[in-house]
């Protein structure tokens, strides 16, 4: 475990008209001699618990206290604590209600944790009994919201409790601005992106007495609230759940002098216009529903964990955010557009390229695999063999190829045909909503027309309903 000096420690406490036990509580948590600062956020306590918090900080320096105007809601206090902890450099944080239903007995074992998890969660819920104390009806209302947070968002934690670790050298500050909760909400919602993330959360066994002091804060109004932010989060992370991703910013584009001429960084920066907006609609509804499962599904099938994989052409990168979860995954494409948007949809990711794929920048023989998602049928036959080649020449030996390629007949292809056609006939707006589609498959045998003249083979082909007969997927072996 760490020494205690090794990392800059604060306890966060949140306060409204706690003054009966403030003085207790700062005695409790100095016997602990863990090297801890302590913040208190007070929302102008009726009770004076703001004075009381100043009087003791003018004689301790290890004691601070940010003083808001008004109740402002127990989950933006966490963030402006949390906003003061980063400000201030801290880099292990501690968050805990003041009313002695959070112990400090646990910050031991906390601290025991917090070696190996981005998060150390307290959790009523691992051992039996540990609501003894409390009546029914809060029990009923608390048991409630675990298993509603555990069913409706697969979050199996202690999602609705404030007793947490955090280590804020692990995680970067904007995780806790994502959130759009000020109240109580706060706690499952900030938990939950969290773990949509990735981030290593580990729970400790908790009890949790009646409130010792005082009453508790929670009003119906909360509740109410919570309940709704939850369906939010239902609806978000079942139709866009991109929207919850912590893009990986901090991780720069390798940019190379290419010639784009096609036109993919326009394409990529199109203006907001109604026909853009209801394409993007459509768009998306298959790239999450249909092609994300699917292509979730062929690289698992064809790739152990830990392969090495190249997307070609990543384009915006919406239905590979399961994948650079769990592969390290080159993203290619020639447009700058494009990868930022990459970046910005997935936490994980090995490398962004930006590379023309029938000329990449990467090393002969390094790659296990590589896939490409509606991208081939931009090119012309001749281009098509050169972007095979490349793939050969990366590859390492048996390495394959995931293709998803749309044929000439294909749903989304007559679809698409049908609005250029309402569009640019009917309304006259002369719009293209997607570059040309020169090289739309029109046959198995095209395929190994193709494979015949690189050194590929095709081992799989597959046409069906699981996509809505949108794509062609094809598996190509070295």
């Amino acid at each position: 475990m760490e020494k205690k000096n090794d990392l800059k420690r604060l306890i966060l406490i949140p306060t409204y008209n706690e003054r009966e036990n403030i003085e207790k509580l700062i005695s409790q948590l100095g016997q602990l001699d863990m090297g801890f600062d302590l913040l208190f956020v007070d929302d102008n306590s009726p009770d004076k618990t703001g004075e009381v918090l100043d009087s003791l900080a003018s004689h301790q320096d290890n004691l601070f206290a940010i003083h808001r105007p008004t109740k402002l809601g127990i989950g933006s206090a966490h963030i402006d604590g949390i906003d003061w902890a980063y400000k201030n450099g801290y880099q292990l944080l501690i968050t805990m209600d003041s009313d002695f239903s959070h112990s400090p007995v646990y910050i031991q074992k906390f601290l025991e944790y917090s070696e190996k998890s981005d998060i150390v969660v307290g959790s009523r819920y691992l051992q039996e009994n540990s609501l003894r104390e409390w009546n029914f009806h809060r029990k009923f209302l608390t048991h409630l919201g675990h298993l509603m947070t555990k069913t409706l968002l697969g979050m199996p934690y202690d999602a609705t409790g404030a007793f947490r670790l955090y280590r804020l050298d692990r995680i970067p500050q904007k995780c806790f601005h994502s959130e759009k909760s000020l109240g109580y909400s706060f706690f499952f919602e900030s938990l939950f992106l969290l773990y949509k993330n990735h981030y290593r959360v580990t729970e400790v066994p908790i009890d949790l007495p009646a409130r010792t002091y005082g009453t508790s804060k929670m009003k119906f109004k909360d509740a109410l609230f919570s309940l709704l932010m939850l369906v939010k989060l239902v609806f978000l992370n079942l139709f866009n759940p991109t929207v919850f991703v912590i893009g990986r910013t901090d991780i720069l584009i390798r940019k190379n002098n290419v010639n784009d001429l096609q036109g993919w960084d326009d394409y990529w920066n199109k203006q907001k216009t109604i026909s853009n907006w209801l394409y993007d609609f459509i768009a998306n509804f298959f790239r999450h529903f249909l092609i994300r499962p699917y292509l979730n599904k062929y690289i698992r099938k064809h790739f152990p964990k830990g392969s090495n994989l190249v997307h070609a052409g990543c384009g915006s990168g919406q239905v590979d955010y399961d994948i650079t979860n769990e592969y390290p995954v080159i993203a290619v494409d020639i447009s700058i557009n494009a990868l930022e948007i990459y970046r910005s949809n997935h936490s994980q990711i090995e490398t962004v390229l930006q590379n023309d794929i029938r000329d990449m920048d990467l090393k002969s023989g390094s790659i296990s695999g590589i896939y490409s998602l509606g991208v081939m049928e931009h090119f012309y036959p001749e281009d098509i063999i050169k972007i095979l080649n490349e793939f050969s020449r990366i590859l390492k030996p048996n390495g394959k190829v995931i293709l998803f390629w749309p044929p000439k007949f294909g749903i989304s292809v007559v679809f698409l045909s049908f609005w250029h056609f309402l569009l640019n006939k009917v309304f006259k707006k002369d719009v293209r909503l997607h570059p040309f589609e020169v090289s739309l498959l029109e046959s198995k045998d095209m395929i190994e027309s193709f494979s015949d003249k690189t050194e590929f083979k095709l081992i799989d082909y597959h046409f069906g309903i699981n996509d809505l007969f949108t794509q062609v997927v094809i598996v190509l072996q070295k």
